[in-house]
This record gives structure tokens, sequence and C-alpha cells, in this order.
């Protein structure tokens, strides 16, 4: 899982959306990718509100109950609706830009870390949206996100998530080479101006591995939405409290 950013010169996506947040409204940040086409991120799009989000996001937050963690929270797009529903939510991202940014909009309960800061907290939702659960950045990562969570997730906590099967990107005979990496394994660089991020791996993983996954460390695993993309809204829950 990924470290906190902690110094400004790395950190290209907070940059933009503070200088979104303070009126420039063309920022994007360039995203540069190992196995994908590159594409810009634009901080109309990060600070999108609910009748811009889609269908799968919509969905993810009617679906988050009790207190909640919006992991990798961004400008605070997800937990400002569920702050205005009543709902109890901390936002957590590792990011120092958009720890200022949500501050700037008036969201109380912001952590700047990773999963690590809150080892000592208990959660009813774990809310993971935009793929989510890249964060995980591999498969190996994955395996100890799901046993990371354990002691935070409480009693009947579930994972609200979304990523994307890229399968349709491949020759089908490709998927599964032995000798080759889990075809949903990228690592990306993120730019903006002349603020260059250092590379971090992400994930992409299809639903029949992440519910493998999910089941060896005694978890149930279900789809919820998909789309003709590949990306899909999964919801992960204790089979049996350990």
């Amino acid at each position: 899982m990924k470290h906190k950013i902690t110094c400004r010169k790395k950190d290209p996506l907070g940059a933009m959306m503070l200088d979104y947040l303070n009126g420039s409204r063309q920022a994007c940040v360039e995203v540069e990718s190992t196995t994908l086409d590159m594409w810009k991120m634009s901080g109309e799009v990060m600070f999108r509100t609910f009748k811009n989000m889609n269908r799968i996001e919509r969905k993810a937050l009617s679906l988050c109950r009790g207190k909640t963690l919006d992991i990798g929270a961004g400008s605070g797009c997800h937990s400002l609706y569920l702050q205005k529903k009543g709902r109890t939510v901390d936002a957590l991202d590792m990011s120092p830009g958009c720890i200022e940014v949500m501050k700037k909009r008036n969201l109380p309960n912001v952590i700047h870390g990773n999963l690590f800061s809150v080892k000592n907290k208990q959660y009813d939702t774990l809310l993971m949206l935009m793929n989510g659960l890249g964060i995980c950045g591999s498969l190996d990562g994955l395996n100890l996100f799901l046993q990371f969570i354990k002691p935070i997730l409480a009693q009947n906590g579930q994972v609200i998530a979304d990523s994307t099967d890229l399968a349709s990107l491949y020759e089908p005979e490709t998927l599964s080479l032995p000798d080759e990496a889990y075809y949903g394994e990228t690592e990306f660089i993120m730019t903006y101006k002349d603020i260059v991020g250092d590379p971090f791996e992400w994930l992409y993983v299809d639903f029949n591995t992440l519910q493998y996954y999910a089941d060896f460390h005694g978890f149930a695993c279900e789809k919820i939405l998909s789309d003709k993309t590949g990306r899909y809204l999964a919801r992960i829950f204790w089979q049996t409290r350990q």
C-alpha cells in the first residue's frame, strides 16, 4: 500500500486540486502508465457533485452505513455527500494538497496518511471509489489489504469498492501466462506543471480474482453493478466473524 506524501514538490495531484479550488478551472494532471495509454485527470472531474457522478458511485454511496472511512478521498466529493446525508465519515488521503483542499471545503474529520494511520480505529464501511482497489498496487498488496482490514472492520462491517477488469485490452492467451505479471498490475507517474510525482503501483483486479482473495481471508464478495467497460462495484463483507 502506498505511503503518504510528505513533500509538496512530489504532490502533483494535490497541487492541481488546490489550483482548481482557487479558480484555475482548466487545471489537470497528466497520468503516464507503464501499460496503458496516457490520459489527463481534470479538476472538474475531481470536484464533481453527486448529480455528475456515475451510477456506480451513486450506488456505492447509497450502500454506505454507520461510521465510514473514505479511502483516497481526494477532493472530498464523496465524503461531502455523505456528510450532508448525516453520516459520520473520516476522509483519508496520502496527499497533503488533498488534505488542505478538504479542510478548505469544511470536512471536519480529515486524516493525512494511509491505512496504517487508522489501525487503531474501527469502521462500519470502508469506501474506495475511482478504481479504489487500485491503492493495493498488486495482487500481493491486495492480499495484505484484506489481512490488514480485519481488525478495523466492525462486526457487521463492509468494504464498498470499485475496480476495472482490463481483460478486453489483451489477447486471451496472454492473460494467464505463467511467467507474466498479472495483467491488471501497472505503474503510474503523475505530472502537473513542473511537479512530478514518484512512480507508484496500481491494481486493476478482475472480479473473480477479487472474490478468490476475499474468500481466502474469510470474506464474502458480491458484484453489485458493472458496465460495458469492465468497471464494477463490489461489496466485501464477513462470511463469519473471525
